[in-house]
């Protein structure tokens, strides 16, 4: 689960993350002479190695049509909306070889940059820069540029595109850039090398990691264990459950796991498949009657399988159960499923949908408890086959039990990114879909599970919970991300470096987590944090692990510190020219109260000099981004939802909002 404001992925992949915009450098004289890319483009009619003049080669996915001259070749979705392009620059520093490729393919650019983020040299690549650049929120387009450099010669990849079909196409973007290997160009491998156990020396190493790291990023409270075959052999607690209070995160302290909890979901329907309720290819609408997308197609040839595989074409919609969520129930998020149409193929590329994953969830549990509301039924099922089994006491869908349990406060970031505590009450909209991200527990509890994984199944003491066959059938790739990542049933299956790895994070307004496996070393980590949007730290965490376990080049703190700086500096620059006070006649013409379908109500007020936006389950200041023309821009300055954009455009008898988002558009009228 995660309620990211800027398009998502579902957990950091690496430090080139696919942004919400970007832009670039201005064209300088100095390039007039660049020849124009001419290449006519053709459709591939399969997923292809392309290869440059040099011999740089990349991955293209079916579909896409693509040109080819020598130094440069330029790919364009199917649906001719993004184009990706891929261009060799021979000398000059990362600035002059973005200013030539921009050149080469888009002579018309003219874009300066919101943010630049240079990572440590990694992978063989001297030299790293990553561009981004900041659309206007109208034009909803998305501009990525990013330089890499091996001796002299600069290798640039550029996106360019509306922020929908980036959304959409985002793996298939990211694999061009991903995929890229230039001659010359020798990648870290820890292929080969014997895992050594985090234990004596290293232990403390990366315990002291931690610390720093968690200061670094401004982490409240961290729960670890480290896991192998023998089950949980460390836990550890770390800072606070809450900022400003001083009860410190021990290892019985609970924590909301998010995205994580989609693998424990697609365990209970491993434990369904032995059980005989239904094959991983029974058809969904043969086991959950009235289940229905927005398409009839695709409804009829979804599989089981296809509610957990990211792979059905069924683009994210989060925000329903952000915003007005009081009076929703399982029964109505499975109904809404029927106004979701897929924007890609079944199978095509992936698109993640935490609703459909609910869907799954549900689908699973009303098999195994047929005469149950869905909700109870998932949560008696996941009670009975799964935490029971496991030993998972501390393990709950019950946020009113948690309240009065050791628990950790969410954290979630202000537009200074900042972060506040938050009540418990605000991370309740998960509830609804919680088979995909609402799960409470605890980093030993999530060992246990973690034991079981490595354990194909079986427990260390032999218990046998699932069978193997129907837990391993969730770690068979569904549909690729990237050359070395795809998306099984629940769960990401990665080649890093050279190391397979089996995991998934979670993201909920205020806690972020991470569970991965190294199946054929038998080890694994649980983290879990109270701090909203902690992807770099979440990352930073994992590269650092592989570098004690394998003796990997140290990179993690100063990737970490890289990013934590190009992330606030870019914070710093959206922030500069913000109003946040309003007198009567500046917010007379917002005032009143909104409604937009799958939302709800939002209610906007000035109270003293400042503009509030209420949506009844929280509410948040504005600020304006004063402009020459066109709609009033508003942005959401308080957690939870800081960042979110509203535009307010004039119309007779009063403002409309429009709140653009991912492949949606939401507008409210008003009332």
């Amino acid at each position: 689960m995660r309620a990211a404001l800027r398009p998502p992925t579902p957990l950091a992949l690496n430090p080139i993350v696919w942004p919400a915009a970007l832009a670039l450098l201005a064209l300088c004289a100095a390039c007039a002479h660049v020849p124009v890319f001419q290449a006519p483009l053709a459709p591939l009619e399969a997923d292809a190695s392309l290869k440059l003049g040099s011999g740089a080669t990349f991955l293209a996915s079916r579909g896409w049509r693509a040109g080819l001259e020598p130094d440069a070749a330029v790919l364009r979705d199917p649906e001719g909306e993004l184009q990706v392009a891929v261009v060799e620059v021979q000398g000059g520093d990362a600035d002059d070889a973005l200013e030539r490729a921009w050149a080469r393919v888009s002579p018309d650019f003219d874009r300066p940059p919101q943010s630049r983020l240079r990572p440590p040299p990694r992978d063989g690549w001297e030299e790293i820069l990553q561009v981004d650049y900041g659309a206007r929120p109208e034009e909803r387009r998305a501009l990525v540029a990013v330089a890499r450099r091996a001796g002299t010669r600069w290798f640039v990849v550029l996106m360019d595109g509306p922020q929908a079909a980036l959304d959409r196409r985002g793996a298939q973007a990211l694999t061009v850039l991903t995929s890229l290997r230039a001659p010359g160009v020798e990648e870290e491998s820890f292929a080969g090398r014997a895992a050594r156990p985090l234990e004596g020396e290293r232990l403390m190493a990366f315990e002291a990691f931690l610390v720093e790291a968690m200061r670094q990023a401004e982490v409240p409270g961290l729960s670890v264990a480290l896991v192998d075959g023998r089950g949980v052999r460390w836990v550890r607690g770390l800072g606070v459950r809450r900022l400003g209070e001083p009860a410190p995160v021990t290892p019985e302290t609970r924590f909301l796991i998010g995205s994580t909890t989609k693998a424990l979901t697609t365990l209970l329907m491993a434990a369904a498949v032995d059980a005989g309720a239904f094959g991983w290819d029974t058809p969904a609408v043969q086991v959950l009657p009235g289940f229905a997308l927005g398409d009839a197609d695709t409804t009829a040839r979804v599989r089981v399988r296809d509610t957990v595989c990211a792979c059905t074409g069924l683009p994210r919609q989060d925000l329903e159960f952000l915003f007005e969520w009081r009076d929703s129930t399982p029964e109505s998020r499975l109904e809404g499923l029927a106004g979701m149409r897929p924007t890609t193929g079944l199978g095509e590329t992936f698109q993640y949908s935490n609703t459909l994953v609910a869907a799954g969830g549900y689908l699973a549990a009303h098999a195994l408890l047929p005469g149950l509301p869905l909700g109870e039924a998932y949560d008696r099922a996941m009670a009975e086959r799964v935490f029971g089994p496991l030993g998972m006491a501390s393990t709950t869908f019950d946020f009113d039990a948690v309240a009065g349990l050791e628990h950790a406060a969410p954290h979630a970031p202000d537009l200074a990114l900042r972060l506040h505590p938050q009540a418990l009450e605000q991370e309740r909209g998960v509830g609804s879909v919680r088979p995909a991200g609402a799960a409470w527990s605890t980093a030993g509890d999530l060992g246990r599970y973690a034991s079981l994984e490595l354990g194909r199944g079986a427990l260390p003491d032999g218990a046998r919970v699932v069978s193997a066959a129907a837990l391993l059938a969730r770690r068979e790739p569904q549909v690729r991300i990237t050359e070395r990542l795809s998306y099984g049933l629940g769960l990401f299956v990665e080649d890093d470096h050279g190391v397979r790895l089996v995991h998934h994070g979670g993201n909920n307004l205020g806690f972020t987590s991470d569970l991965f496996l190294l199946p054929e070393h038998g080890l694994g980590l649980v983290l879990l944090t109270n701090a909203g949007g902690a992807n770099a730290f979440r990352a930073a965490v994992r590269r650092r692990f592989l570098e004690l376990v394998f003796d990997g080049r140290e990179l993690a703190l100063a990737s970490l510190a890289e990013r934590l700086r190009a992330t606030r500096e870019e914070s710093r620059k959206a922030r500069a020219g913000l109003r946040q006070t309003f007198g009567p006649d500046e917010a007379r013409p917002l005032e009143g109260r909104y409604r937009a379908a799958g939302l709800g109500a939002l209610t906007l007020r000035l109270e003293g000099q400042a503009l509030w936006a209420d949506a009844g389950e929280w509410r948040s200041r504005l600020a304006e981004r004063p402009r020459r023309q066109g709609p009033r821009l508003l942005v959401l300055t308080d957690p939870p939802l800081a960042g979110l954009e509203l535009l307010a455009e004039a119309r007779e008898g009063g403002a409309r909002l429009r709140l653009p988002y991912l492949q949606h558009e939401y507008v409210f009228e008003r009332e």
